[in-house]
């Protein structure tokens, strides 16, 4: 049987590899007279070479149709993932995410983040999550032809034991999990006689087990949650959550089997550009199956939680609340301690304190960014709203479990229960402890 044509899908170019694909398929050999399609196969001659070919129609014809190509990427213009390339995600930090190549090259890598900077990658296109570099379909059922289906090492808190969230989500949670750092080395050349570089860990306060509720730990500036929004794996999956000692938190629910395509990328919906490829969930599918809208009151119950929570944190100072031009309310922690680990008088006072600002450099020889942050040293303006001391560990906790939420963008409909057991034992922890 003659070998059948390797074709890479350029970005851009998808129909018309789909119409040589096409032609590949089916005038790259006679039809065997005698055979049918997955027994004497798609390039069998007499009906003899074919013996092992594959079904094009069960195969590549699947997809590669100019129909089904023109859909598919009519819907995918609507999805969030499309957005790809702007100069900001093609960074270090952001283009194993936000770009083609940096996906491609962390999944063969193991790493969290890519090499350098990638200033000409592409935007996330069909090539980027399912691979074509070879057409042996045998046994991929699962994995879609999916660049990769194995178990994750999540990057929050440096795990080192991989988790498996399932064969297809997978891949999705390669970059929906909870960021890490973006920023490995600190300078400080302010108060000594030369540049002293140092590493600093931005998530130290987690793995989510500690001896006790009410520990102290301070809250530094420089440290941050970095959830970003990528943590809907942690919260379908129910783990990486603050959970207070003593409280017992719902890992599963009735949805825990559904992969995450089993919702985003349910039966399209053109009314609204949900569903398919778009990765949107047509909610009209889900309402379909409760008999009405049973997603929106989880949601408000959830928010309404939220919002009691960090309420309560910005009664104690351990957050402030700021409302812009827009009217738009939002809550961010407070730090008790200066980066040097000085702690915040709740005072006006002339000491200063240690504050850390990009300083980041761009290579004369290669033109890439080269990373850093440097401390600079000021007067402290936000004094009136210091809490004075060090954060109980408990306080911590609930400052965690609010951004946790808080980021998740969907508010919690990836697992209601734990998402409000979270909420409430953290309410119920502030309420219990003033």
């Amino acid at each position: 049987m003659k070998k059948l044509h390797k074709f890479i899908i350029a970005a851009g170019m998808m129909v018309s590899a789909a119409m040589l694909m096409f032609t590949a398929c089916t005038k790259e050999g006679p039809q065997g007279t005698a055979g049918v399609n997955g027994v004497n196969g798609i390039n069998g001659v007499n009906g003899v070479d074919g013996l092992n070919g594959k079904d094009g129609t069960a195969s590549c014809l699947v997809c590669h149709t100019i129909a089904n190509f023109d859909s598919k990427i009519a819907e995918y213009h609507f999805s969030k993932h499309y957005m790809g390339t702007a100069s900001s995600r093609n960074t270090k930090f952001c283009a194993r995410c936000h770009t083609s190549e940096g996906f491609i090259q962390i999944l063969g890598s193991g790493q969290y983040v890519v090499a350098n900077d990638m200033p000409t990658a592409n935007r996330v296109n069909c090539t980027t999550c399912h691979k074509h570099s070879s057409f042996d379909f045998t046994g991929d059922t699962v994995a879609q032809i999916l660049r990769s289906i194995t178990p994750v090492y999540l990057n929050y808190n440096k795990n080192l034991t991989a988790t498996d969230f399932g064969a297809i989500n997978n891949l999705c949670v390669s970059c929906h999990q909870i960021r890490g750092a973006t920023s490995l080395v600190y300078s400080d050349t302010t108060l000594r006689p030369q540049v002293i570089n140092k590493a600093f860990d931005q998530l130290p306060y987690f793995p989510f087990v500690n001896t006790n509720d009410n520990d102290t730990v301070q809250y530094r500036v420089g440290r941050s949650f970095s959830v970003h929004d990528g943590n809907q794996s942690n919260l379908f999956s129910g783990i990486n959550g603050y959970e207070y000692q003593g409280k017992t938190y719902t890992r599963t629910w009735k949805h825990s089997a559904f992969a995450c395509t089993d919702c985003h990328m349910n039966k399209y919906n053109p009314a609204d550009s949900t569903g398919g490829h778009t990765l949107w969930a047509n909610k009209a599918e889900c309402t379909a199956c409760h008999g009405g809208d049973k997603i929106t009151p989880v949601q408000a119950l959830i928010d309404a939680k939220r919002i009691q929570l960090a309420e309560l944190l910005t009664a104690r100072k351990v957050f402030k609340k700021t409302t812009n031009t827009s009217g738009v309310v939002s809550y961010s922690a407070l730090p008790s301690h200066d980066f040097n680990g000085k702690l915040y008088q709740t005072v006006t006072s002339s000491e200063l304190y240690a504050t850390s600002s990009s300083n980041n450099t761009v290579s004369p020889t290669t033109g890439l960014v080269i990373y850093g942050n440097m401390l600079k040293y000021a007067k402290d303006t936000d004094f009136a709203n210091r809490i004075g001391r060090v954060w109980k560990y408990g306080e911590l906790g609930a400052a965690y479990n609010y951004a946790y939420i808080n980021s998740e963008l969907s508010m919690g409909v990836h697992n209601p229960p734990y998402a409000l057991q979270l909420l409430q034992n953290s309410i119920d922890w502030l309420t219990a402890n003033p």
